[in-house]
């Protein structure tokens, strides 16, 4: 273990004996990776303190989450730690709290008086782990809430998990307990039971790391190359980050370690030999390597070991001493004083403070380090322990910043006040009224429906976003803010123009600002419609139930689909409970991953669901080895109707989509698409969140599997698993429906239009729609039967807020553009304040049938047909043969300021359902019946 000699501790110690007795079968990685001052290798939360006195020599302590008297040591009586222990869960007082807890009645509990882990019984698996096993619940003792996703043991590249089938527990003489599975890897390139693998959890006394054993054997009688041997960890609600590396966590990269800071505790993943860890991170996921292309001849053994440490707050400061104590070292504290302009204290103020290292005698700054910052509350002391060395602190929250930086040392064993002037702060009172709604009552009725609203602040002189967008649940806000003018945007998503103003923050004074949001956009028939999003329920989400509710109804989603992973839920009761049901409808279901002959394409969704297919966690629905025509029948077999989408594996998504899929070459995927549609999936999704790229890959699949007379409905989803960067409802899917009142919403209904009609609108802000004679999209129409000799037109209607942007439509015939994009210029306002543009097409039938899709041809041409003020008439279409029709439509302006993020992600989009026409007249196109 190495140490830097500028670090004091004091050696002997009951717990840097226990610490180092814990962790002496590897070496913690260097100290000096973390900070070149001393700055742990990871960063961690609980304080431990060397007193120094002669009296208590070597004695540490921990200040746990911060709760000490402000400025004091937090000595605890050195009697001997209690063992650690493991036992099974009896029943929800066994079990962790929290939305991410997913312990359940049978499973195993490891435990000291720190920190208490939870690993799922043999059977199925919860979340995208394929059985029990894995470890699911992490937390602080005292907390005991939960902030993780699961870490689940993965092998090889493509990943392949273990199939746990049974777990023995036991304790050791030095007051360890531990908990170890069996079971082994399985893939169509191995034999049953030809790699074997054991997974021992071991905890020590007053340890806050639990060690992690994976050891494999090659069974089988041929070798295996090329493992890789590592973890696929879903963070749940804890934010990932690595020292060194930018945040947001993305992509491939390298780190000593990988950490989650949550609200309330945070966890650290390293490995114990010093090595650096290979990840690819998404969001919400990395996929961990700890040792590289592994060969195993035939008995031939290998093993890696890793630790998670958990710390008892919810900050990186937090993160950095629990590894700086494991590595036994011996830190110090700091305390903050906060102060205003004229020097008289101010009370705790929630915030966040920064401590930077600053390097020392002209030496180098330091090298990949994690950011550190500890958390503030507002009742809380301001007091956290941290490594030994030389920073500059600051701070910022409750609507104040920092004048001016704080020059400290901390040393071990020792508190080092950091004394800050903080700016002024004044408060904004905001009130949002829907316009047509009735006025607020003075006394708002407590069991009323609630009308939650998106609030972004910005600095009105720079643009900056002064918060992440903060939600008015009742329509009010009441926030503390720097003085200064501040640019008020309130929104509803696409179908609302935008509610701004701006106004000034006076230093001590309070701003009052109210603002009338108004629905603009006539989506009238159609319900918007969001049916594949993530709760916490979903090991690789961190977002509540409630908070993806509130904010579904925020961002202007009215139908959505819980569709956990192997996990049935139904949010409805939720709904209800949180008066949102007048707007918003939930259906139950579930994404299945595919199995093995998913080959790339992502999850089977399936919705909505009834207590017939509970979780199949609980027994229903059995998803893995199975493929997707096995998992299309037994969902068939269920009573009642429901839809299958194909929802689509989009670059980024966790490793464990899929994990046991079939890897083809990328041609094929579109031949397997259509075995999946042919076997009777109803939607394709093509639209994932805001990768636009794999959006127009799909769309090409879609043209084809269309062409090849397999009729599908195209859907797009967030597939959120966030609040923000992946918001509910960018993009969704509108469907026509009779009653779009979501609070009278049939479900019924909603599944024959997803089915049968396939009448829908995708997109992220426009609105467009599209007819041919009295067929809307979605339909067929046959006009050589209906024909009484009228010129045929396809009308275009695109309709949109002022604040989306709709520059070109793009008319495909077949899959196949027309021709030239037609210039959208908002040419007339409706009354209700969209900006509306209305094109006419003339369609000229040739003569003569035949099955193939025609290359259309496109030509200028005289205006055919009456149109009215603000339509315009494009050159007309000639269709010889059946083929279907699609309405394209893009924006140039980003859809700012409602959504942030790479202007490239957000650019407005929008499609209609195909339109399939019956060129020859015999009641059929492309495998779709006309309606009789």
């Amino acid at each position: 273990m190495t140490r830097s000699p500028e670090c004091p501790r004091t050696p002997g110690s009951p717990a840097e004996r226990a610490a180092h007795h814990a962790l002496r079968s590897a070496r913690l990685f260097a100290l000096a990776l973390a900070s070149a001052t001393c700055a742990p290798p990871v960063q961690g939360g609980s304080v431990v303190v060397s007193s120094g006195a002669v009296e208590r020599l070597g004695m540490l302590c921990r200040w746990g989450r911060g709760g000490a008297e402000q400025g004091d040591l937090c000595p605890r009586d050195g009697g001997a730690a209690q063992p650690a222990r493991v036992r099974r869960i009896a029943g929800p007082a066994d079990a962790l709290s929290g939305p991410l807890a997913a312990g359940r009645p049978g499973d195993y509990v490891l435990e000291n008086d720190e920190i208490t882990v939870v690993v799922d019984q043999p059977g199925p698996g919860a979340g995208l782990a394929e059985s029990g096993g894995n470890l699911i619940d992490a937390a602080d003792a005292r907390a005991r809430r939960d902030e993780l996703g699961q870490i689940v043991t993965r092998l090889g590249a493509p990943p392949r998990q273990v199939i746990y089938r049974d777990i023995t527990t036991g304790s050791g003489e030095d007051g360890a307990a531990w908990i170890e599975a069996r079971g082994e890897v399985r893939g169509r390139d191995l034999a049953v039971g030809a790699l074997s693998v054991t997974t021992r959890y071991t905890l020590r006394p007053r340890d806050r790391a639990v060690m992690i054993t994976t050891s494999l054997r090659n069974d089988g009688d041929r070798p295996l190359e090329a493992l890789d041997l590592g973890d696929v960890v879903h963070w749940g609600a804890a934010e990932h980050v690595a020292p060194g590396v930018a945040p947001g966590l993305r992509g491939e990269h390298e780190a000593p370690y990988l950490a989650g800071v949550g609200t309330g505790v945070a966890y650290a993943l390293a490995p114990v030999d010093g090595a650096a860890v290979r990840a690819r991170s998404g969001e919400g996921f990395s996929d961990v390597t700890f040792a590289r292309q592994a060969a195993l001849p035939p008995g031939g053994r290998a093993a890696y070991q890793r630790i998670l440490a958990i710390a008892p707050r919810g900050d990186s400061l937090a993160v950095a001493t629990e590894l700086f104590f494991l590595g036994g070292g011996a830190p110090g504290g700091v305390a903050l004083e906060l102060v205003d302009g004229r020097g008289a204290p101010l009370p705790p103020l929630a915030g966040k403070a920064t401590l930077t290292p600053i390097a020392e005698d002209g030496a180098a700054p330091p090298a990949a380090a994690l950011d550190l910052w500890l958390r503030t509350g507002d009742s809380a002391p301001l007091a956290a322990e941290a490594p030994p060395g030389l920073y500059l602190v600051g701070f910022e929250g409750s609507g104040r910043r920092a004048l001016g930086s704080a020059r400290i040392r901390i040393r071990a064993g020792e508190i080092a006040p950091a004394r800050l002037t903080l700016s002024g702060a004044g408060r904004l009172y905001l009130g949002v009224h829907e316009s047509g709604a009735s006025a607020p009552a003075a006394a708002p009725e407590p069991l009323g429906p609630i009308a939650p609203t998106k609030v972004s602040l910005f600095d009105a002189a720079t643009g900056e976003a002064l918060s992440p967008p903060r939600l008015a649940l009742l329509g009010e806000l009441d926030v503390a803010l720097p003085p200064g003018r501040v640019r008020v945007v309130a929104s509803r998503g696409p179908e609302y123009a935008l509610a701004e103003a701006t106004v000034d923050i006076a230093d001590g004074g309070t701003s009052r600002l109210d603002l009338t949001l108004e629905r603009v956009v006539d989506t009238s028939g159609y319900i918007a419609c969001d049916l594949r999003q993530h709760t916490a329920r979903s090991a690789d989400a961190g977002v509540s139930s409630a908070a993806r509710l509130v904010w579904n109804a925020a961002e202007g989603v009215e139908c959505a689909v819980a569709s956990e992973h192997n996990l049935a839920s139904d949010l409805q009761r939720d709904v209800v409970a949180l008066r949102l049901d007048s707007r918003l409808r939930m259906l139950p279901g579930v994404e299945l991953t595919s199995g093995p002959s998913g080959a790339g394409l992502g999850s089977l969704g399936v919705f909505p669901l009834g207590r017939e297919a509970a979780a199949p966690r609980e027994g229903a629905l059995r998803w893995v080895d199975e493929t997707a025509s096995e998992i299309l029948r037994e969902v068939r077999a269920l009573p009642g109707e429901r839809v299958v989408q194909v929802s689509r594996q989009h670059g980024g998504g966790s490793p464990l989509h899929g994990s046991g899929a079939l890897q083809v070459a990328p041609d094929q995927g579109p031949s397997q698409l259509a075995q999946i549609v042919g076997a009777g999936a109803d939607a394709v999704e093509v639209w994932t969140g805001r990768d636009a790229a794999a959006r127009d890959r799909a769309l090409e699949e879609l043209w084809a599997l269309l062409r090849a007379s397999h009729p599908v409905t195209p859907t797009a989803t967030s597939d959120s698993h966030g609040l923000r960067g992946a918001e509910a409802g960018y993009p969704r899917t509108y469907v026509a429906v009779a009653d779009d009142d979501p609070g009278r919403l049939d479900v019924a209904d909603l599944v024959a239009g997803l089915r049968r009609r396939r009448d829908v609108v995708l997109t992220n802000g426009p609105f467009v729609t599209m007819r041919l004679g009295d067929t809307r999209q979605g339909g067929v129409t046959s006009p050589r039967r209906g024909s009484r000799g009228g010129a045929l037109s396809l009308s275009i209607r695109v309709e949109r807020a002022p604040w989306v942007d709709a520059r070109e439509l793009h008319v495909l015939v077949g899959g196949v553009a027309s021709g030239a994009p037609i210039p959208l210029e908002g040419a007339r306002t409706t009354p209700a304040g969209a900006l509306l543009d209305e094109i006419a097409i003339p369609i000229v039938l040739g003569a003569g049938g035949g099955r193939r899709t025609p290359q259309p041809d496109a030509r200028a041409g005289a205006a055919r047909g009456d149109r009215g003020p603000g339509q315009s008439a494009h050159g007309a279409i000639s269709v010889a043969e059946d083929t279907f029709v699609v309405a394209i439509v893009r924006g140039r302006r980003p859809l700012e300021p409602v959504l942030a993020g790479d202007p490239g992600e957000i650019l407005p989009f929008a499609m209609t359902a195909p339109l399939w026409i019956d060129a020859d007249g015999d009641g059929r196109s492309l495998g779709r019946a006309a309606a009789p």
